[in-house]
């Protein structure tokens, strides 16, 4: 088959691992990129030549596992209608819902079209669990107890199984695993670290460090999990989003240990062999047990989430929204009606 000249890396998640941050540091630098022969696939699954074609094609990508769409044909076409610069032709194409396992089929054959690199950021099971409850679970109504058993009962995150899909479906691609642990990351940072591995120096480019997904109080996820009527759907951010321009810096983090000493026991022994083998894997040259034992095993916490009553949770949470309006009103009194931090909600 006729090889295109042209290269296409893929970052394939996963999603709750950095990929707002990646996806905006991308966007940010679009044109900078596009001077050094770099192109972005947007939201349409095509190369993105202006601002307005940018965005990420998460349903795009979903309609077409819904139709069984082959996408290799339509990709390598893409990159070979691409100016050659003074190197290959370079596409990047970034989506954290590509980390589903059933997603690597649509890409059949195109690492026989493209040089393909395969990109996947993770993070400890013990951090992710708790995030995707954030994004997901409360807006169902779970508990965080409840949905730690549904994660460790259907093993999600999936990250070997997503992983050893792809790299079957791609022989030929090369496969980059990239831990989100700040140690193992260089500039210590997912977007810096991105940038850096696909070979563009962060020194020409503006790569913000602030977290693009900041959380909101525990108090707070609280009381939203026993409202789960607020959220239309899982993927309504609306609320968050106003939230986040409500509320003080402060309140805009967790704040706590999240997890019990139990559910996070049962964490590390039900993940523990796929971590070990991810790591001694895809991470050469560090001190494994190390790692492994500082990031991957529980840690002991001053206080915890699990061990607060109800009451103490729904006090906690009227203390802040009282002192949010006290603030508003301060702002409102001396002109400045400026939100504290606005932040952007991951897709």
């Amino acid at each position: 088959m006729f090889k295109v000249t042209g290269r296409i890396i893929i970052h394939a998640g996963f999603a709750k691992c950095g990929s707002s941050s990646i996806q905006a540091a991308l966007i940010h630098n679009f044109a900078r990129l596009q001077k050094d022969g770099v192109s972005l696939f947007g939201k349409e699954l095509r190369i993105a030549h202006t601002s307005v074609d940018l965005g990420v094609p998460l349903w795009f990508l979903e309609h077409a596992k819904e139709k069984g769409e082959p996408l290799a044909q339509r990709l390598s076409d893409e990159i070979a209608s691409l100016r050659p610069g003074n190197g290959d032709r370079i596409g990047i194409l970034s989506a954290e819902n590509l980390s589903r396992p059933e997603m690597a089929p649509l890409f059949a054959g195109l690492d026989s079209r493209l040089e393909v690199s395969l990109v996947f950021y993770l993070r400890p099971q013990l951090e992710w669990i708790p995030s995707a409850w954030k994004q997901w679970g409360l807006k169902r109504g779970l508990s965080l107890s409840d949905f730690v058993s549904h994660c460790i009962r259907t093993c999600r995150p999936p990250f070997k199984l997503s992983i050893d899909t792809w790299r079957s479906v791609l022989p030929a691609a090369t496969v980059h695993v990239r831990f989100l642990i700040p140690e193992l990351l260089i500039g210590r940072n997912p977007a810096g670290d991105f940038f850096d591995l696909i070979g563009l120096s962060q020194d020409r480019y503006a790569i913000g460090e602030e977290p693009r997904n900041p959380s909101l109080d525990f108090s707070i996820l609280h009381v939203l999990s026993k409202n789960p009527h607020l959220f239309s759907s899982i993927h309504d951010n609306k609320l968050m989003r106003r939230l986040m321009r409500a509320l003080p810096a402060k309140f805009q983090s967790t704040n706590i240990q999240m997890l019990s000493r139990e559910e996070g026991a049962r964490i590390e022994e039900s993940f523990r062999d796929e971590n070990l083998w991810l790591l001694n894997t895809y991470c050469s040259g560090i001190d494994v047990d190390h790692i492994y034992r500082t990031y991957f095993m529980p840690q002991e916490a001053e206080a915890r989430y699990s061990s607060m009553t109800d009451l103490d949770l729904i006090y906690r949470c009227l203390g802040i929204i009282l002192e949010s309006i006290a603030a508003s009103s301060d702002q409102v009194a001396s002109g400045d009606s400026r939100p504290p931090r606005a932040s952007k909600p991951e897709s």
